[in-house]
Order: C-alpha cells, then sequence, then structure tokens
C-alpha cells in the first residue's frame, strides 16, 4: 500500500451542506508552516481530497512495522495477539467474533437518498497502532522539540490499510420505537433516534465510516460490551471527528442555533461590568428578554444529549466535535464560547427556563456545556489525568439507565485501575469505585466523605461511600479544597484511616464533639422573594430564630450572636465559596431578620440600619450587587440542610438527614466537621454528611486538651 499525500478540492471557507464538512488550520511538520485542511465526517471519497500526515516518512515506516508485526503474530499464532476477546459469533448473527482486545468494529454507510433503505457493513479493525515520538529536532542550536503525528484513525483487521471513521455520539431514545435497517445483509433493529441520525449522515455517493456503539458493539454479549467500554477512549481519540447527533429540526431549533452563534459573536469581546442583572439586549442587538427564540434555545439545550452521562467522556476525548441538528451545523468551540459569554452576561435566566435550584443549575444546559469545556481543555494539556473522583463528581447529575455506569461511563478519561464487570451489583461497583480514590492518596479520603450526601441511598451502600445513582441536592461545604482556606476544624493533623474488606468498614482517627439537640426543616433555596410577607426565605429565618428562643432564651443575649447566626446562613463563606463573608453581609441580614420578626433589632448585637436600606429597593440601590452575591451566598449554603442547635448551644447548617441525637465529629485532616449517627449496640457510626459549625470551624475543638481523638467505625 501507498501512503501518499492526497490533493486538496477546490477551496471552501464556509459549512458545506453538500460536502458536510469546513476547513480549518493544522500545523505541517514538512513545511514548517500551518496549512489549510479540510475537515469532515470520513467517507471513502473525501479521505481521498484530505491531507493526511501519514506520508511522514517515519509514521509511514512505524505504520508499515505495525503491519508486518500483526501478520507474524497472525502466522506463529501468538496467543497474546489472539486473545479471544469474548465475542462469540452465530451463524444468523450480523457480528464477526472480535479476536484481538483492541478490535472494534467500524459502520461502513452505504450511499443513498434520504428516504431510501438504510444499508451497511461492519469492518473490524484495530485501535492498538499509535504513531511513535519523532527524534528530537534542534532549534536554533540550543532548543530541542519533539513532534508526534496525531493517530486519527483505526486499522482494518483485514486489509492492514488505515481506516479514517468519525464517531458518533448521540441518545439511543425510547428502545421500543425500533427501526429496521440491514447490516451485513441482514435485518437489524436501531432505536428510531438513530435511524434518523444515519439519514441525516448518509452520503448520495459515497460510503460513510463511522463508530456507532449501538451497531458497533454486540449488546447481547456481556463480556464484549465489557471490553469494548474500555477501549471507549482508544475508540473517541482514534476517531477523524466525533458528531453529536443531537435530533431533528423542532421547537424552532433552527433559529435557536442562530441565537447560539449571535450570542457568541456580540458578547465575546464584550465585558458586563455594570451591576445591572443582565446586559442591554437591545444595544448588542440581541432579541428582548420575552422574544421566544430565548425559550427555543433553552429548549434545544434541554434535549436529553446533555443530560447523559456517557457524553461527558465522548465530547472530552474527541479532538474534532462538532454538532448536528437537524441539517444545522455547530462546532464546539461556538457552543463553549457561547455557554461562557452568557454565564458572563447572566444569560442563563433567559435561556434555562426558570431554573432556580442549585441542582436545577447544575444540570442546565449551558452549565453543563461549560463544565465539558473546563473537561476538555483540562485533557488537551492532561491526557487520561482526570482523578475517578473528579469525574465522578462531574457526572453525578447526569442520566445513565444502568446505575453502574456512572463509574464505567467516564473511566475513559482516568487512569484508574477499574475494569467494567455487569456481574457485580452496583453496591459492590460504588464501593470498589469508592476504595480506588481512597488508594490514589490518603488526601482524598475527606474529599469522599464530603460527596456523601443521601438521605436514604436508593441502593444499599456503606454509610462512607456515595451514592453515585443521586445527583446532589446541596453545595457542598469541603469536596475538593473547598473551604480549605476558610475552615480549619482540624487544625493541622494528618488524615488516618484503614478498612476491612471482609465487613466494609471504614475505620477514621477522629473526634466526636458536640450533640444534635434540635433541627429544623430543609430549608428552600430562593432568595428572590425576600419583599413578600411570609416567603420561604422569610419564614426559614423567622423559624431559626424562634429555634433560638426555644432552646435557651439566653442565647440571644450572647455578645456574637447575630455575627454567629448570618454568618451560619452562608456557612462562612462569599459568593464564590472561596473567601470569608465579607462584613458587607451583615446590614443585609439585619433587613431580612428585622422584616421576619417584625421587631427592630432582632438581636441586641445587630448594627444599626441605615434607614435608607430597605428591600424594596436593593435591586435599584448601590447595595444591589452586594445583596446579589449574598443572595448566591446563601442559596449555596443553606439549600438541602436544615438550621440545628447542638447541646453544647451552638448553632450550625447539618445535613437533611440529621436528627437529634446525631453526633458532630472531626476526622483528623479534615477541615470540615461531619454529622454521624451512632450505633451504640455495634460502637459503630453511620455517615449522615458534612456540616457547618461556627465555633468549631477554625480548630477550637482540636485544642481542647479534655477531647482525645479516637478510632472511629464508619459503617
Amino acid at each position: 500500500m501507498d501512503l501518499v499525500d492526497y490533493e486538496n478540492d477546490d477551496m471552501i471557507w464556509d459549512w458545506s451542506e453538500e460536502k458536510k464538512g469546513y476547513y480549518t488550520r493544522e500545523w505541517n511538520q514538512d513545511q514548517g508552516q500551518w496549512v489549510t485542511i479540510w475537515k469532515t465526517w470520513s467517507t471513502t471519497a473525501d479521505i481521498q481530497s484530505e491531507r493526511h500526515l501519514v506520508k511522514d516518512g517515519i509514521a509511514c515506516n512505524a505504520l508499515k512495522e505495525f503491519f508486518a508485526a500483526r501478520k507474524d503474530q497472525h502466522a506463529n499464532g501468538n496467543t497474546e495477539f489472539t486473545a479471544t476477546a469474548g465475542s462469540q459469533a452465530s451463524s444468523d448473527s450480523v457480528y464477526q467474533a472480535l479476536t484481538h482486545l483492541m478490535d472494534i468494529r467500524i459502520v461502513q454507510l452505504s450511499p443513498g437518498g434520504f428516504g431510501d433503505e438504510i444499508e451497511c457493513d461492519l469492518r473490524v479493525c484495530n485501535v492498538d497502532f499509535e504513531y511513535p515520538i519523532d527524534p528530537a529536532i534542534q532549534i536554533d542550536g540550543s532548543k530541542s522539540l519533539r513532534f508526534s503525528t496525531p493517530t486519527f484513525h483505526a486499522v482494518s483487521s483485514s486489509t492492514d490499510e488505515p481506516i479514517w471513521y468519525t464517531a458518533l455520539s448521540y441518545v439511543w431514545g425510547n428502545p421500543s420505537l425500533v427501526k429496521s435497517i440491514k447490516c451485513n445483509g441482514k435485518i437489524f433493529q436501531t432505536t428510531g433516534n438513530l435511524y434518523t441520525a444515519l439519514q441525516h449522515l448518509r452520503q448520495p455517493d459515497a460510503t460513510v465510516n463511522l463508530w456507532i456503539d449501538q451497531i458497533c458493539i454486540n449488546q447481547n454479549d456481556i463480556k464484549e460490551k465489557a471490553q469494548q467500554i474500555v477501549l471507549m477512549s482508544k475508540i473517541y481519540q482514534r476517531a477523524w471527528s466525533t458528531i453529536v447527533w443531537l435530533g431533528e429540526e423542532a421547537d424552532d431549533s433552527d433559529n435557536a442555533c442562530d441565537l447560539i452563534i449571535l450570542v457568541k459573536d456580540s458578547l465575546q469581546y464584550f465585558s458586563n461590568l455594570s451591576d445591572s442583572r443582565t446586559v442591554d439586549l437591545e444595544s448588542l442587538d440581541l432579541p428582548e428578554a420575552d422574544a421566544s427564540v430565548w425559550k427555543s434555545l433553552g429548549k434545544l439545550l434541554a434535549r436529553p444529549w446533555f443530560q447523559r452521562l456517557w457524553i461527558i467522556q465522548e465530547a472530552v476525548l474527541s479532538h474534532n466535535l462538532n454538532f448536528l441538528c437537524g441539517r444545522r451545523f455547530l462546532s464546539w468551540p461556538d457552543l463553549g464560547l457561547f455557554a461562557t459569554c452568557a454565564t458572563d452576561n447572566r444569560l442563563e435566566t433567559l435561556v434555562d427556563l426558570g431554573r432556580v435550584t442549585t441542582q436545577e443549575i447544575a444540570e442546565s444546559g449551558i452549565t453543563r456545556i461549560r463544565m465539558i469545556d473546563r473537561m476538555i481543555n483540562y485533557e488537551w494539556t492532561h491526557p487520561r489525568q482526570s482523578s475517578l473522583l473528579g469525574a465522578l463528581v462531574d457526572g453525578r447529575g447526569s442520566q445513565a439507565t444502568d446505575p453502574r455506569d456512572k463509574i464505567y461511563g467516564i473511566m475513559g478519561m482516568t487512569a484508574a485501575p477499574l475494569h467494567p464487570d455487569y456481574a457485580l451489583s452496583t453496591a459492590e461497583v460504588y464501593t470498589n469505585a469508592s476504595l480506588r480514590v481512597l488508594d490514589a492518596g490518603y488526601w482524598n479520603l475527606i474529599d469522599l466523605l464530603c460527596c456523601v450526601h443521601h438521605d436514604q441511598p436508593a441502593i444499599q451502600l456503606p454509610s462512607w461511600v456515595p451514592d453515585w445513582s443521586q445527583s446532589r441536592q446541596t453545595v457542598s461545604l469541603g469536596y475538593q479544597g473547598r473551604g480549605q482556606g476558610i475552615y480549619h476544624a482540624a487544625k493541622f493533623t494528618t488524615t488516618s484511616w484503614n478498612h476491612d474488606p471482609n465487613t466494609r468498614i471504614l475505620r477514621v482517627s477522629g473526634l466526636c464533639c458536640d450533640t444534635i439537640a434540635d433541627v429544623g426543616s430543609v430549608a428552600e433555596s430562593s432568595l428572590a422573594d425576600t419583599t413578600i410577607t411570609q416567603s420561604p426565605t422569610q419564614t426559614f429565618i423567622l423559624d431559626c430564630i424562634r429555634r433560638l428562643h426555644a432552646y435557651d432564651q439566653r442565647t440571644l443575649g450572647f455578645l456574637d450572636t447575630f455575627e454567629t447566626f448570618w454568618n451560619t446562613l452562608v456557612a462562612g463563606k462569599d459568593h464564590t465559596g472561596t473567601q470569608k463573608a465579607p462584613a458587607d453581609y451583615g446590614p443585609i441580614f439585619a433587613l431580612l431578620t428585622d422584616t421576619a420578626t417584625g421587631r427592630s433589632p432582632t438581636f441586641p448585637d445587630q448594627p444599626i440600619l441605615n434607614r435608607k436600606l430597605a428591600l424594596s429597593n436593593l435591586e435599584v440601590r448601590r447595595p444591589s450587587r452586594v445583596y446579589r452575591e449574598m443572595q448566591t451566598a446563601y442559596k449555596a449554603a443553606v439549600q438541602g440542610r436544615r438550621f440545628g442547635i447542638t447541646m453544647e448551644g451552638q448553632m450550625g447548617l447539618y445535613p437533611q438527614g440529621t436528627s437529634v441525637g446525631d453526633r458532630v465529629c472531626i476526622f483528623k485532616g479534615g477541615h470540615v466537621p461531619f454529622v454521624l449517627r451512632p450505633d451504640h449496640s455495634h460502637h459503630s457510626h453511620r455517615l449522615v454528611g458534612e456540616c457547618y459549625q461556627r465555633s468549631i470551624m477554625d480548630g477550637q475543638m482540636a485544642e481542647r486538651v479534655d477531647l482525645e481523638s479516637e478510632e472511629i467505625e464508619l459503617t
């Protein structure tokens, strides 16, 4: 086989509906300059017009050596090469057995019209080959650079040819709504959404090479499925491009796509420095806030693709990611820049269909686009170095049909030593993943425990194992160092723990320093209703004050009661979650408490309010910025938590599942305290979750000589 440099077709700078492609620029090592190349999903016709880098001499030799090695291994019956990958093919199956652990199948979609019967063939390829790093090149006699030809293709197992292909990222859709296609000459059932995607991806006069999980993996072979999941990172990294299929045109999605480009173009060089909630839409030629196209955009970003777990890995590992909605095309750079502009200029409320709770915002389209964009940037500089725990947290709010896929669906971005095993229960998979997190470093213990937030887990788990099948309802106080510069509950102690594999007990060094005496109801999230009498916020604040009265009337006479109270309601943090709450929050909380109780001052140590300060004008006066920041801090702190009082007379914010009699504990090396539920019959505890109690956040308990640390058993 000759490996040549193919010539380009005529220049086409804009997206072409006929050719389904566009031009971009890549560095050409031989020429020592950037060259323009044609990008598309992989058709056998378009491959002849792409400037693939396989012409490079070193790369060419490496590929030939790989082919020769494969032939020798076949001839010698090398068992390492021919190890059974787990697939079994029957005479009536469309699948040819995979004989190598790095084998995959590629769909070759036959040409045809939009409404013609869909036909395709499967071709076995291998993703084991990778171009080597070139020898160092001297620059100016001193510096040296090393280049590597990117490997954006698989290798045919039958012809030893490079096979360029496009990976498809999509949502399966309703499994009961199926359509028939022909695969390898036999009838094959696909979901309706995939069938529609194939209609749009098919070319009238060229074969299209695709990797599609629903067709390329034998879904009835559990062993093959598990082995192919291990290869997901390779499959998407080797793909020449990845196309995201969002679905057919609906709900004015064409205009929504246009709005994404308009917002990006209008705001990418614009910074909103005013105190107003949103930018001046009219001055930037953007639609008015009540224009229907904003709702259309919200519906587009609420499509199922943005909510699925598997798409995170698929997007992060792809090097050339593009979106198709009906016949409209969007590139990932455009979508990522749009999300950044929308967030920086407070357009989320126009786009995200009125989401207000922390969970809703976390699961919104804009938030998830920004999360994936951050992960893509990290993967680019740190390939497959994402921490297992970090990937689990990022994917927690995503949807997966099989709860075990909450672990298996993100492994391709990490180097975690986990292998898919669908014979294990969900509890076993989650527990094994938690142990891998702990094995990666002792510093992961507190981060892992901060991820526990479930009143009643959906599955039977050790209390110290997060239930990844449930979305988080709160903003963590201590995960991944959040609050480390603010909280120092255990001072400068070092984490110590051990695990009993037979009993699933986790033993952690720490001390229990207080007991819950009273807890209120779970806080609602919104502060936007503070001017309304008996609003949820005012009701919550009033309930907190009444509980202070009921517990001990003398509490309100303490010198710093008010400061402790309002700091508790923001967990001692500002709106960024990285700094201590500013004193500017105090007067606003004084206004809120006086409004709730109907008297002034509510607390003896309250600051004297400026008479011009009122809830009704906070939105238009200078304090509006501080008020908005305080709202953010308040929502992050209280949502999903309860206000409570301990036996020591201290107030705090505690997990939703907290009950009277639970204990407040500080683990060695931890910057935040936790609530534990004692099991006196077994001398053990169950973890309830992290908490905030101002009286112990600066290491006060760690310095007390009358308290000794102990080994606490978590079951």
